[in-house]
């Protein structure tokens, strides 16, 4: 018989009031299967990009993908972006432990000049905020 490893993926929605984006609670997955969170951002603009965050426990946010209108896809996950861009899906390929972390999907102008890297601030709860970097 063999164990499996349950990985819980938790999410954190933006202040409700200033919220662009919706996305569940938690997801949770056993370890090795492909895990897909959604995100719901229906009034995004027409320069806006979408940015995916994880958070570790004990550290800052930490840059996973970003796209705009295609599809794209690294060495961590993969991002789905329908053509009307109301929603997008992160898929992480086959999760580990080591995915067990807080999921941002975040709304944001990516900017190009001088390889300037996409800052991402979060207004959590209880008013705190946490930044962190896109690559650049």
């Amino acid at each position: 018989m063999r164990l499996m490893t349950r990985v819980i993926v938790l999410l954190i929605l933006g202040t409700l009031s200033l919220a662009k984006t919706i996305q569940p609670i938690f997801v949770d997955s056993y370890e090795g299967q492909e895990v897909n969170i959604s995100c719901s951002h229906t009034n995004i603009t027409t320069n806006e990009y979408i940015f995916w965050y994880r958070q570790f426990p004990n550290q800052g946010p930490q840059f996973v993908i970003q796209g705009y209108k295609t599809n794209v896809a690294n060495e961590v996950a993969s991002l789905i972006i329908p053509a009307d861009r109301k929603s997008s899906t992160l898929i992480l390929p086959w999760a580990t432990l080591k995915d067990t972390a807080v999921y941002y999907c975040i709304l944001g102008v990516h900017s190009e000049t001088d390889g300037a890297a996409h800052l991402c601030s979060i207004s959590l709860w209880g008013g705190s905020h946490i930044t962190g970097k896109a690559p650049k």
